[in-house]
C-alpha cells in the first residue's frame, strides 16, 4: 500500500515540472464583418502652391467700433479721422477780496473807490476743426475767445467824470472781447505724386510758427515734409497777444526754416536744423531785427539724445544752449539743461531787443524789464518710477552772473542756487497723494541799512541789493479719480516763506523783512455721460503781511464743456 501512495506522488511531481502543453482553440468569425478587397497603390496628389496670406484690412474707425470694443476711456475720445470736429465751453467765474479795515500806506483803503471788492464775468471758447470736408485735400481750424466782462467805475462827489476801479485780482481783460485766437485753412495732398510733390503743404490764415520764438502770425506758411528733408517758409504780420490795442505793435515778418536727417540719409544719427526770422517795423523808435538759429540733435544711442542750440540776434551770438535726455529702463529720465545769455540778447520777445538809446533802463512798453546782462544757468531734472506706485522728481538749479567786474550789478542778473523736489504714491488704484517742496539761495550784494533821519537826503541801495534774498515753498495734495472721463477731484495746499534783504531801519517802526503767504485749490471734475463736462475750480490765498488792507482773496470757477 505505502509502494503505490508514493509511486503516485513521483508521478504527480514529474507532471508539475513538466513544460506546459497549450492548445490554441479558434472561434469562428463573426458573420457580420467582411474583409475589403485589396486597392491599387494611387498616387499622391500634387501639393498645391502655398497661398500667400491676404493682407489685413485697415482697421475700422473709431466711430465705427460698438461701445462694447472701445472701452470706458476710448468711447469718449475723437477720432482725428473724423470730417468734423466741435468743442464749446462756456463758464463764470467771481472773483472777490475782503477787505480787513486796515490802512495801507497811512490812507484809509475803501472797496468800491480803491478797487472792486467783488467782480464776476462770463467767458467761453469755442474749437471747430473739419477736415475732407468741401475738398479731400481741405482743413479747416479755428479756436475762438469771448469775454464778458463789465468795468467798474467811480464818480467821486461833485466831479462829472468817471475812473477806472481796479479788479479785486488782476487779469488780462477788463471789458467784453471777442478775438479769434486761432484759424486757418490747410491743403495738402493736392500735387502730382511725382518728384515728391504730394508732401507739400499750404496753410493761411492766424496761426503758430516755431523757430527762433514760437510767433503768433498773421499770414501764410508753405512747408514741405519729407522723410529727409523738413523745409518751410513763412510771411505775414505779427499777431498782437498783449494788448488789445492793434496799433501798438506792426511788426512784419518774413522766416524760413530747414531741417535734415542725416540718419535716414547715411545712417549717421544726427539731425541739422537752421531758421532765420526778419522782423520789420514801420512805426518810429521800433527797430528792425534780424535772427537765427542752428540747432545740432545727435543720438549716439537709443534712449540717449544730446542738443547743441545757438541763436543770434543781427548777427551777433545772443544765446548758447546744451542739453542731454537720458532714459533708463523706461521708467527713469534726466536731463541736463546748460544755457547761457549774452547781453546782446533780446528782454521778452523779438519785439524787445533794446531800450532807447537815451535811457537804457527805460521800461519798454507793457513790460517793466531791465537791462539784458549775461548769465549762465545750469539746471538738472531727474524723475522715477518705483514699484509702479510711487514718482519721484529731483530738480537743482545753479546760475551764475557772468558780467565783467567793471560793469554794475543788478537785480535782474543775480545768481542764486535753487533745489526742488516732488513724490506721489498712490495709495489706491483711485486715490494718490503728492508733496512738493522748492528753495532758492539769491546771491545778492551785501549794503548797509538805511537809517531813517529825518529831513536828511540819502542815497538809495545799489540795485544788486534789492529783491528776494531767498524763498522756500511747500505744497501738498491730494486726488482721487474714478477713471478717465467720468470722476475726478482733488484737494491742494500751498504756502511761501519769502526773505528780503534789510534796506531801511526805522527804529519807531520796524520793517519786517519776511512774507508769509499760502492758499488752497479744490477742483470737481465730473462727465455727464462722454460728451458733457463739468469743472468747478474755487481757490482761497491767506491774507499777505505786504497789504494788510486785505483779508484774503478767493475766486470761483465753473465751466462747462460739450464735445462733438
Amino acid at each position: 500500500m505505502k509502494l503505490r501512495v508514493l509511486l503516485a506522488l513521483l508521478v504527480v511531481t514529474r507532471a508539475a515540472h513538466a513544460e506546459p502543453q497549450l492548445t490554441l482553440t479558434h472561434e469562428p468569425p463573426p458573420r457580420h464583418l467582411r474583409m475589403r478587397p485589396r486597392a491599387a497603390a494611387v498616387a499622391p496628389p500634387p501639393t498645391a502652391p502655398r497661398a500667400i496670406p491676404p493682407v489685413p484690412a485697415a482697421p475700422p474707425q473709431l466711430a465705427q467700433l460698438p461701445a462694447s470694443d472701445k472701452g470706458e476711456e476710448l468711447t469718449g475720445l475723437r477720432d482725428v479721422r473724423d470730417p468734423v470736429s466741435f468743442s464749446l465751453t462756456v463758464g463764470y467765474q467771481v472773483d472777490g477780496a475782503r477787505p480787513s479795515g486796515k490802512a495801507s500806506l497811512d490812507a484809509p483803503v475803501q472797496p468800491g473807490r480803491d478797487y472792486s471788492a467783488l467782480r464776476s464775468y462770463g467767458f467761453g471758447e469755442a474749437f471747430l476743426s473739419t477736415r475732407g470736408v468741401v475738398l479731400d485735400s481741405l482743413a479747416l481750424y479755428f479756436a475762438l475767445r469771448f469775454d464778458a466782462a463789465q468795468p467798474s467805475t467811480y464818480r467821486a462827489p461833485g466831479e462829472m467824470t468817471e475812473t477806472r476801479v481796479a479788479p479785486p485780482i488782476s487779469t488780462w481783460f477788463e471789458r467784453t472781447t471777442f478775438q479769434v485766437r486761432t484759424g486757418w485753412a490747410e491743403i495738402k495732398d493736392f500735387l502730382p505724386r511725382r518728384a515728391g510733390l504730394r508732401k507739400i503743404r499750404f496753410r493761411a490764415g492766424n496761426q503758430y510758427v516755431y523757430g527762433p520764438w514760437v510767433l503768433h502770425l498773421d499770414g501764410a506758411l508753405l512747408s514741405y515734409d519729407g522723410d529727409i528733408v523738413t523745409a518751410t517758409a513763412y510771411a505775414g504780420g505779427r499777431h498782437t497777444d498783449y494788448t488789445t490795442d492793434l496799433t501798438a505793435e506792426r511788426y512784419a515778418v518774413l522766416g524760413a526754416s530747414l531741417k535734415i536727417d542725416l540718419h535716414k540719409l547715411a545712417g549717421i544719427p544726427v539731425a541739422l536744423t537752421a531758421d532765420t526770422l526778419a522782423m520789420s517795423s514801420n512805426v518810429a523808435g521800433q527797430a528792425d531785427s534780424t535772427h537765427r538759429q542752428v540747432e545740432v540733435d545727435w543720438q549716439p544711442r537709443r534712449h540717449v539724445t544730446v542738443l547743441a542750440q545757438l541763436r543770434t540776434l543781427d548777427d551777433k551770438i545772443a544765446n548758447e544752449r546744451l542739453q542731454l535726455r537720458a532714459r533708463y529702463r523706461q521708467v527713469t529720465n534726466l536731463v541736463v539743461d546748460i544755457m547761457r545769455r549774452f547781453d546782446t540778447d533780446w528782454r521778452w520777445d523779438p519785439t524787445l531787443i533794446s531800450a532807447t538809446a537815451d535811457d537804457p533802463m527805460a521800461a519798454r512798453r507793457y513790460l517793466d524789464l531791465g537791462p539784458v546782462l549775461p548769465q549762465v544757468v545750469a539746471s538738472l531734472r531727474a524723475g522715477t518710477l518705483i514699484a509702479e506706485n510711487v514718482d519721484l522728481l529731483a530738480r537743482a538749479t545753479i546760475a551764475g552772473d557772468v558780467t565783467s567786474n567793471t560793469a554794475p550789478k543788478s537785480s535782474f542778473s543775480a545768481g542764486y542756487v535753487e533745489l526742488g523736489g516732488a513724490l506721489e504714491i498712490r495709495l489706491r488704484r483711485q486715490l494718490s497723494v503728492g508733496a512738493s517742496g522748492l528753495t532758492r539761495q539769491s546771491n545778492r550784494t551785501d549794503v548797509t541799512p538805511i537809517v531813517d533821519e529825518r529831513l536828511v537826503a540819502q542815497p538809495l541801495p545799489a540795485s544788486a541789493a534789492t529783491g528776494e534774498d531767498r524763498f522756500t515753498e511747500l505744497g501738498t495734495r491730494i486726488r482721487m479719480s474714478l477713471g478717465a472721463r467720468r470722476f475726478s477731484t482733488m484737494l491742494e495746499l500751498y504756502g511761501r516763506r519769502t526773505s528780503y534783504p534789510a534796506l531801511y531801519a526805522d527804529p519807531t517802526n520796524p520793517v519786517d523783512t519776511r512774507d508769509l503767504r499760502g492758499g488752497g485749490r479744490f477742483t470737481v471734475d465730473a462727465w455727464i455721460g462722454q460728451r458733457v463736462r463739468l469743472f468747478v475750480a474755487y481757490d482761497l490765498s491767506t491774507a499777505i503781511e505786504s497789504s494788510p488792507e486785505i483779508t484774503s482773496y478767493k475766486s470761483l470757477r465753473l465751466t462747462m464743456t460739450g464735445v462733438y
